[in-house]
């Protein structure tokens, strides 16, 4: 159970309100109210965890709304989930730009809502964690910003990009670049099948994403409003912030934003170079236990094929003197049942020698595989 947290439901249909009151009150403090007017009324008395907000409110609109409490010290840091019947990119675009953290289109299953919930309380838990770790970091990227010139934190990135060995090092110290600019934004980065979306609000945000994931597509730099997307290779950034009221700084920071997306993506390279090298290291040594384990099996038959061989022979020739001495057989027959036991004889034992040359030539490939896994 988790009472404890609470969610505002904001919507002017009341069989939306109660339907959603239905799968949330089990586990949640469910509060509802038919216009933003109403919730309002109610913040300064208590705040929500979660805002659940429909977009087509009368009067104020969820996205006006959202824009409101974004802009409010004291509810900024809410987590808010539109609810619409329009599942358009354009859509979803007002409420990224609204500040919205989520989008759920009607109609829905409980289980997705119930879902975005929990994916809400993430959000709102991390988000906790870093707003302490972002006054921290404010006035770390003001001091470096006083003590270097906007190429020198590039040239900063390129430094410390080295000791970036995972997507969310790589993203992070793009963020940091960001900050330092004051820019507030995103990045995506994109590594074989696996693609991770960071913010200074965290990581997997879905409707942030699902904006990166759209933008990815649109060019190597792509502008809008005060919004600029720098997309290279598998790096995207984007900006919410662009300074378009200074022309020579946002020149500056747009060339600086298109050496920083390229600096990335070759340093993404090589952490994917890297990975799957890590992978091939360890395909080999797989594949060097099962060489061994095989060999050893191998060997150790190849020599139990021998000693039964060799009693083989031992027997035959034992068998063929005794059979001798009872049969009477002349001189010439004698020497020819003796050669046709030779001539048998000598086959079986080519046949083991091939054994021998078989487990050479897995030897030499073991030799191999312990040259490539050193």
């Amino acid at each position: 159970m988790t009472q404890h947290f609470r969610i505002f439901v904001v919507d002017d249909e009341s069989g939306m309100c109660s339907l959603l009151t239905s799968i949330l009150a089990d586990d949640y403090a469910v509060e509802s109210y038919p216009s933003a007017e109403a919730c309002r009324d109610r913040l300064p008395r208590q705040l929500p965890d979660m805002f659940l907000l429909d977009v087509g409110l009368p009067g104020e609109d969820g996205y006006e709304f959202c824009r409101r409490l974004k802009n409010s010290e004291q509810t900024r840091h809410i987590p808010v989930t539109f609810v619409s019947g329009h599942d358009t990119i354009d859509a979803r675009l007002q409420g990224y730009e609204a500040g919205g953290e989520d989008f759920i289109v009607k109609p829905f299953a409980p289980e997705e809502l119930l879902s975005r919930v929990k994916v809400a309380q993430r959000i709102q838990n991390e988000q906790a964690q870093l707003r302490a770790q972002a006054k921290f970091a404010e006035r770390t990227a003001f001091s470096a910003m006083t003590s270097m010139g906007d190429l020198g934190i590039i040239i900063e990135f390129l430094r410390k990009s080295f000791a970036c060995t995972t997507a969310p090092d790589l993203a992070q110290a793009i963020l940091d670049v960001l900050g330092q600019y004051g820019l507030q934004g995103a990045t995506q980065i994109r590594l074989g099948r696996e693609s991770l979306s960071m913010s200074p609000q965290g990581s997997g945000i879905p409707l942030e994403q699902t904006i990166l994931d759209h933008v990815s597509t649109l060019g190597r730099i792509f502008e809008f409003q005060k919004r600029g997307v720098y997309n290279y290779g598998g790096i995207t950034i984007l900006i919410c912030n662009m300074p378009v009221d200074d022309a020579e700084r946002c020149g500056r920071i747009r060339d600086n934003l298109a050496i920083l997306t390229e600096a990335a993506d070759a340093r993404r390279q090589a952490i994917e170079l890297e990975q799957f090298n890590r992978r091939a290291q360890q395909g080999i040594g797989q594949a060097l236990s099962t060489l061994q384990a095989t060999l050893d099996q191998i060997r150790a038959g190849h020599q139990q094929d021998q000693l039964s061989v060799t009693q083989l022979i031992i027997n035959v020739q034992e068998d063929m003197v005794k059979s001798f001495v009872k049969l009477g057989l002349s001189e010439s027959n004698e020497n020819f049942m003796i050669e046709l036991v030779k001539r048998h004889l000598g086959q079986v034992i080519d046949r083991l020698d091939g054994g021998r040359t078989v487990i050479g030539r897995l030897e030499e490939m073991e030799k191999t595989l312990r040259t490539l896994a050193a």
